[in-house]
């Protein structure tokens, strides 16, 4: 199957990697835990900055999938908190929204987001991404 083929070509990154989640719409939340656990991937979850940090005390994800639009505090300052820790501020964080406007990639950048993605994403697009982002870091 492409799974299996796709773990073989990535069995540094996907066997080891833990992706966090970080999403308040328990249907996005699933989609991309099936995409990521299908591509061979950890995965943890959070809806909030308080589940997030939560997971933080326990684990150190390799690379954080995080929602713009979140209750209680945004995405956007979620992201300027991990960069100010130096425990944190090494993990790349990927922005993802479905409410993309112009100016938020740059938005994006200066918060200190490796990447903008905007919902919903392909299937095949996420994984490839992670992958890109895992062998940069």
């Amino acid at each position: 199957t492409q799974t299996s083929a796709t773990r073989k070509e990535h069995p540094d990154d996907s066997d080891t990697a833990t992706i966090l989640v970080v999403d308040d719409d328990p249907a996005n939340l699933a989609l991309a835990e099936a995409i990521l656990q299908a591509e061979g991937f950890n995965v943890r979850i959070a809806t909030d900055f308080a589940s997030m940090f939560a997971v933080l005390k326990t684990t150190t994800p390799t690379l954080i999938l995080m929602d713009i639009q979140l209750p209680e505090v945004d995405g956007w300052e979620l992201t300027r908190q991990l960069k100010s820790d130096p425990a944190t501020s090494g993990i790349p964080v990927i922005a993802i929204t479905a409410y993309g406007k112009f100016g938020d990639e740059k938005k994006a950048q200066q918060a200190g987001f490796a990447e903008y993605l905007s919902k919903p994403f392909s299937t095949r697009e996420l994984p490839a991404i992670i992958r890109r982002h895992l062998r940069a870091h």
